[in-house]
């Protein structure tokens, strides 16, 4: 893979990850300053990442069908890009509700195919290395988001802080025609090949499915206490946007050094360590009452996401067959969003009947579930001696 390949696929995962990054924080905040409760709010984030997952289990059923995806990535571009300034201008919840879902829909087909494309691209002993370029683009994303929208709103309005986050998909518009022809070239050789290979993605890759659902509900469900918490706290937009830049500034040197430790010493102990970094994240979160403690929160919080993002994905690769490879890249991109779904929409209802403290310290057990989850697939390639599992 060359540089200028590796330039597309950054380019291409870090424009949606400005946006969700930089929005996300503020979503909840802007639903409330509408009229919508907290239970509302929770229901607005839930819809927005059921569009993500809707477009992300879209995009590994299209990628192994339509082999166009430059194309797709820039159509995303088209369609992102004047409905996102749309979402700024929406006065009422149910209308706010309807666009940003399409809009994380779109955005989530456009991530789910760049991982594909990363995927079927890399050479099997720099995947790790790839996805570290595509997790650093997550991180300085997310980086860029949370220091732009927060002063963007303290000064001149959600308004205007939709209009810049929709210039960023542009950067879609850059980066797929970087991607070459090979982002374009069939996943499978043969039809007879597919059928064969839909019959199985295998219990190790069932298992890594599973702990990865398990581990993004608590992740969903920590993003949203940490918001309704800050702002109950009465602290600015800025306040609240720039603690989640803290975090990805925390996570940047991460990926880059953990794909390239991962195609070396295995990708599961890595894993591992990210859903212990997850629990101790939402631990501090549900004790914080000031801005540092947050701080801490979220920075252990994207540590533990930061590597999931980095390794997760390599190893999807090196446990399923390359004919399937569409189907199981995306069911697993999937499971931070359904896990968006289900944890937005339970942190509404659980802070209502429990209380925050509560809430947040039952999602702190959920990445040790995970961890339980994950330890027979990491004994088994342990045992086999493999640093990369052979599909």
């Amino acid at each position: 893979m060359n540089k200028k390949q590796l330039a597309g696929l950054f380019l291409c995962n870090f424009a949606p990850f400005v946006v969700g990054s930089g929005a996300l924080p503020l979503l909840p905040v802007y639903a409330a300053a509408l009229g919508a409760p907290p239970v509302v709010a929770g229901y607005y984030l839930a819809i927005a990442y059921l569009g993500l997952a809707v477009g992300t289990f879209a995009a590994g059923w299209v990628s192994d069908r339509v082999h166009h995806r430059r194309a797709l990535l820039v159509a995303g571009a088209g369609v992102g890009i004047p409905t996102l300034w749309w979402v700024g201008r929406m006065d009422r919840v149910w209308a706010l509700m309807a666009l940003t879902g399409f809009v994380w829909l779109v955005g989530g087909f456009s991530m789910a195919l760049t991982q594909i494309v990363a995927g079927l691209t890399a050479p099997r002993e720099a995947r790790g290395q790839v996805y570290g370029v595509l997790g650093l683009a997550m991180g300085l994303g997310g980086l860029t988001g949370g220091l732009l929208t927060g002063p963007i709103v303290d000064r001149w309005g959600y308004p205007t802080m939709f209009a810049v986050l929709a210039l960023f998909l542009a950067l879609w518009l850059v980066g797929a025609p970087l991607l070459g022809p090979g982002a374009d070239a069939p996943a499978h050789p043969s039809e007879a090949a597919t059928r064969r290979g839909r019959a199985r993605l295998g219990h190790s890759y069932g298992l890594l499915f599973a702990a990865s659902l398990v581990s993004s509900i608590a992740g969903f469900v920590s993003i949203l206490g940490r918001s309704i918490s800050m702002n109950a706290l009465s602290m600015t937009a800025t306040a609240i946007s720039s603690t989640g830049a803290i975090g990805s500034a925390a996570g940047l040197p991460l990926p880059l050094l953990v794909g390239r430790w991962s195609d070396r010493v295995g990708r599961t102990q890595f894993l591992l360590l990210s859903y212990l970094a997850s629990t101790a994240g939402i631990v501090v979160l549900a004790l914080s009452n000031s801005l540092w403690h947050f701080w801490v929160a979220v920075v252990l919080g994207t540590v533990g996401s930061t590597i999931s993002s980095t390794v997760g994905p390599a190893l999807v690769t090196d446990l399923v067959p390359r004919e399937t490879l569409g189907r199981g890249m995306g069911l697993y991109s999937a499971t931070g969003w359904i896990g968006a779904v289900i944890g937005f929409s339970a942190t509404g209802h659980a802070v209502q009947a429990m209380g925050m403290l509560p809430t947040l310290i039952a999602a702190a057990a959920l990445p040790l579930i995970s961890i339980a989850l994950l330890l027979p697939v990491h004994r088994a390639r342990t045992a086999a001696g493999l640093n990369v599992e052979r599909a």
